[in-house]
């Protein structure tokens, strides 16, 4: 019963690896100066809410600018920044001491836009 269980867990193990390595992007390096990133193209942001924090994880492949904005109910601009050169992106944002409110927090690169939503009650 040992052996099919732990036969079981490494079948489970295996699968889950094998559905990674199809997912993320591949990495190989091309001459002295650096290394290439290739992939399907298609990165969007992560995002990851916890009890007051909104944690964003953005995977740059084009290494170009990328504008992050927060912005309330009213439109109003609560956070701007832009970011350069920069293969991985990470922003932690806390609403602990935020106002009551929508906030719509947007990943913006190149032609692309992304939008995540958070509420503060």
């Amino acid at each position: 019963m040992k052996t099919l269980k732990s036969i079981t867990a490494i079948a489970l193990l295996f699968a889950t690896a094998l559905s990674f390595a199809h997912t993320s992007p591949s990495v190989s390096t091309t001459n002295n100066d650096g290394v290439s990133v290739t992939g399907d193209g298609d990165h969007k942001p992560y995002f990851r809410k916890t009890d007051s924090k909104l944690f964003m994880n953005f995977f740059n492949q084009e290494m170009g600018d990328v504008q992050i904005k927060v912005i309330d109910s009213e439109n109003r601009v609560v956070f701007r920044e832009t970011l350069s050169n920069k293969l991985v992106i990470e922003k932690a944002f806390n609403f602990s001491s935020a106002v009551k409110d929508n906030y719509k927090v947007i990943v913006k690169e190149g032609n692309d836009t992304y939008y995540e939503y958070y509420v503060v009650k």
